[in-house]
């Protein structure tokens, strides 16, 4: 029986468009488009493309149940046998619309599903949620630069799922851990295990935990500031919002520094001379008004007027902001950018920040 496969990919991957496209809703083409015309060709006779669709990021994360229906209904007409959506490396928008098709193809109509993510990607978030056992994620660089080695790889998992290969644990196999443990046979007793694996970590040796114990940092909410009227206030922007020329050398996508600038003397933020490095949304708006990342003007025009006045609503405002760009950073990067600001303003006596939403 031929193996025919629906690929999913977003606007930008599919040609529409970038930014700007981000809204289209889904529509399909026959055949292999994009990134899936390599990936047939990894394939060779072995599976066939038979139908590519395609939807805006920002479309799916609004309308995601409307899009879900329509990919179904392509899935049940096309007479699809696997799904295969991305690699979205680290696009969390596009890696979270490749995890929720994935995850209704699979409960719905029992398909497998193979779709490929950096394992930072916000689309995990889900796959480890969902746990589905017809799901599969293929690990990926963090950019595009990694798109060959990603198809290969899916190339070859598809492979094994089109010829009815038993497919094993993530660690053998090569995809991105479910958190699903399965009962198997063992020619070793569990207490003989256990026991070597004391002594290989008593000794520095290398040993692999058959219970992987994965813990996130708690962050606790910060307490009330009991003293507003006499407190500093900082802007803290992920807009990636630079100087003019961008003089920190902030990266567009996996960004791994921040920055603060001088806004002394300002009242708005178009008085100033700025440049927007970020990879994860239409700049032109930013770059018309930077006020949209750092509301110099609304902080400003509040501290003029006479509710401030009466109020004494906090003392200052810092004449500098902190930048950084958010899209596509690595969790521990942006941890570490995190602790630094942090350090860095409160050695500098400020009490308090207002973080804008990008």
């Amino acid at each position: 029986m031929e193996t025919r496969l629906l690929f999913y990919l977003n606007q930008f991957f599919a040609g529409v468009g970038a930014e700007d496209k981000a809204d289209v809703p889904p529509d399909s083409r026959k055949g292999a488009i994009g990134p899936g015309k390599r990936l047939q060709a990894l394939l060779g006779d072995r599976a066939q493309i038979a139908v590519s669709v395609f939807c805006g990021d920002n479309y799916f994360a609004s309308h995601r149940d409307e899009v879900l229906q329509k990919v179904k209904q392509i899935t049940k007409e096309e007479k699809i046998n696997i799904v295969v959506a991305g690699p979205a490396f680290m696009a969390g928008r596009y890696g979270f619309a490749c995890t929720e098709i994935c995850h209704w193809l699979a409960n719905e109509l029992g398909l497998d599903c193979v779709s490929a993510m950096h394992a930072e990607n916000a689309g995990m978030i889900g796959y480890k949620k969902y746990r589905d056992r017809k799901v599969f994620l293929i690990p990926t660089a963090d950019t595009t630069q990694g798109m060959e080695d990603a198809l290969s790889r899916m190339a070859k998992f598809v492979t094994k799922l089109a010829f009815g290969a038993v497919i094993g644990p993530a660690a053998e196999e090569g995809y991105l851990s479910r958190g699903i443990r399965l009962t198997e046979p063992s020619p070793k007793q569990s207490a003989a295990r256990a026991v070597e694996m004391l002594l290989a970590k008593l000794n520095g040796k290398p040993f692999i935990s058959e219970i992987p114990i994965t813990t996130d940092e708690v962050v606790p909410i910060a307490p009330a500031i009991k003293d507003m009227k006499n407190a500093v206030i900082a802007i803290v922007t992920t807009s990636g919002l630079v100087a003019e020329g961008n003089p920190d050398k902030f990266k567009a996508v996996s960004n791994t520094k921040w920055g603060k600038y001088s806004i002394k003397g300002m009242s708005d933020m178009k008085q100033g001379k700025w440049d927007v490095v970020h990879g994860g949304y239409d700049t032109v708006y930013m770059k018309a008004d930077p006020n949209y990342g750092v509301p110099l003007d609304m902080v400003k025009q509040f501290e003029a007027s006479r509710e401030f006045e009466k109020e004494g609503t906090f003392a200052r405002l810092y004449p500098y902001f902190y930048s950084s760009t958010g899209v596509g950073g690595i969790t521990s990067v942006m941890q570490r950018i995190g602790r630094e600001i942090a350090q860095d303003m409160k050695a500098e006596g400020i009490k308090g920040a207002l973080m804008v939403s990008t």
